[in-house]
């Protein structure tokens, strides 16, 4: 299975990045950066431990990775990463 990341999800993730560097430097950016796509790249390996989040939208799944929640769902043999927000957003507000 592969995995495709949405502009919302890039943006996200860019964010994180700059986030991160500004307040730590940007070695640890890349670092948090690199285990998020680590867990996005072991989602399409472990179909059966998605949590699927019905509460949200059918067909939505989620998973955690350290302080953010990686957000997506199945369309064929991929999954699209829809967004990478952090534990404390409103997911609703921003999904």
């Amino acid at each position: 299975m592969n995995y495709r990341i949405s502009s919302q999800a890039a943006s996200d993730l860019e964010s994180i990045w700059d986030f991160t560097a500004d307040r730590w430097n940007a070695d640890q950016a890349d670092r948090y950066i690199d285990a998020l796509m680590a867990r996005v790249s072991w989602l399409t390996r472990n179909q059966a431990l998605w949590q699927d989040r019905p509460d949200i939208r059918s067909g939505m799944y989620a998973y955690p990775e350290q302080s953010h929640m990686i957000f997506f769902r199945a369309s064929g043999a991929c999954i699209e990463i829809l967004r990478v927000l952090h534990r404390r957003m409103d997911v609703k507000r921003h999904l």
